[in-house]
């Protein structure tokens, strides 16, 4: 096994415990306070989400590092910069899981900030413009292709309103919140990642498997379900106790310690 494939695989596999960890802390708070703050649309599609996203990160991590797998370059990359984002998302809500804050505040714009569009724009024109110079993309292996280029668009879709929330937020409070400038990250990374993983499926560089497969299309109906819940929350047309993603008016109290606010 080669130094690319060990380090896609031992990401993969990591990314892939944290967000199954997430889900898991998640789920917990949700039977916890259940009897007091009631059923959470954003708490149980979050739950879907991180136990269908995570096993797909480790599921390939294992193949890549035990099963034969090779990786490709590109996947390193994705993986590579997706990995901050949902480490800081983890941390804080680890933090918040245990009685903490779970959140920082960014006051103004600074420049890193400024920057995140462009760079945005970056990654994705070299994504696709080194997926373009590799080449040998050709109709098969369907099965993997297809969820992962609809999880593609749900993923991209969730972020899109994420961000809005955040630039909404930071009208309102004249900064940004870290937990959700993380989660915004969090998607649209993830959206990559599974662009990159159709690609290779296309070049049959990645075969099929029916246990990560499976996963893969159990994860559409999860995104639709947490797409559902983000539009709903950010249109104002329901509520919800565990971290509703909506906006935040000037002065606002600041969300419960266990909240999964973004």
């Amino acid at each position: 096994m080669n130094s690319l494939t060990a380090a896609t695989a031992v990401l993969n596999i990591i990314l892939g415990l944290v967000y199954t960890s997430y889900g898991t802390m998640t789920l917990v708070e949700m039977i916890r306070d259940r009897r007091t703050m009631g059923f959470s649309h954003f708490g149980a599609a979050w739950v879907a989400m991180a136990f269908t996203c995570g096993p797909h990160h480790w599921i390939h991590g294992v193949h890549l590092g035990f099963e034969g797998r090779a990786a490709g370059v590109l996947d390193f990359a994705a993986v590579l910069v997706g990995v901050p984002a949902g480490v800081i998302w983890f941390m804080l809500r680890v933090e918040a899981f245990r009685g903490g804050r779970g959140d920082r505040f960014i006051s103004g714009t600074p420049g890193p900030i400024m920057a995140m569009p462009t760079l945005a724009g970056v990654y994705v024109t070299a994504v696709v413009a080194a997926a373009i110079g590799i080449g040998g993309a050709t109709p098969r292996e369907l099965a993997v292709v297809a969820p992962n280029l609809m999880l593609v668009g749900l993923y991209s879709a969730i972020g899109y309103y994420l961000i809005r929330t955040q630039l909404a937020n930071r009208r309102s409070l004249g900064g940004w919140s870290v937990s959700g400038l993380a989660l915004s990250v969090v998607f649209p990374t993830c959206a990559a990642m599974h662009g990159v993983y159709a690609f290779y499926a296309l070049t049959g560089l990645y075969g099929l498997d029916w246990h990560g497969t499976a996963i893969d299309w159990i994860g559409v109906p999860a995104a639709i379900y947490f797409l559902w819940v983000v539009q709903a929350l950010y249109r104002g047309t329901f509520h919800d106790w565990n971290g509703a993603p909506g906006r935040v008016p000037a002065g606002a109290p600041a969300r419960p310690a266990h909240s999964t606010a973004v």
